[in-house]
């Protein structure tokens, strides 16, 4: 599987700042997603998504909170005061759901795999 790997550590940040991350492995595969919940959540017809490795992402500065549908097996992590969608936890996964459109720098981004789901 061919994905392009970006310059390590990558950071990023919400709308407005408060909410800060860093990327220090490279994601394990790309993709966009149209799936309903996908679009609803994006406001758009698809969301973008970098899988990187737990190990490699941390939240640097400030609380992300829950957002979406608040199910526990997926959380939607976001600003609590732009409401921007930053990233997504799911259970048991070796990976997070990062949305790369909030990392400073997400020229290197391209989807490897696309979904044409619309539950």
């Amino acid at each position: 599987m061919y994905i392009n790997v970006p310059k390590l550590p990558l950071e990023g940040q919400c709308r407005c700042g408060a909410v800060r991350i860093r990327i220090t492995a490279a994601p394990v595969m790309t993709s966009i997603c149209h799936c309903s919940g996908c679009q609803a959540m994006s406001s758009s017809a698809f969301s973008l998504t970098a899988m990187v490795p737990n190990e490699g992402f941390e939240v640097i500065e400030g609380e992300p909170v829950v957002g979406g549908m608040h199910d526990p097996s997926q959380q939607h992590m976001g600003c609590a005061h732009c409401l921007s969608w930053m990233f997504t936890r799911i259970e048991g996964a070796p990976f997070v759901n990062v949305r790369p459109t909030m990392l400073d720098d997400a020229r290197w981004f391209t989807p490897f795999l696309e979904t044409m789901t619309r539950e």
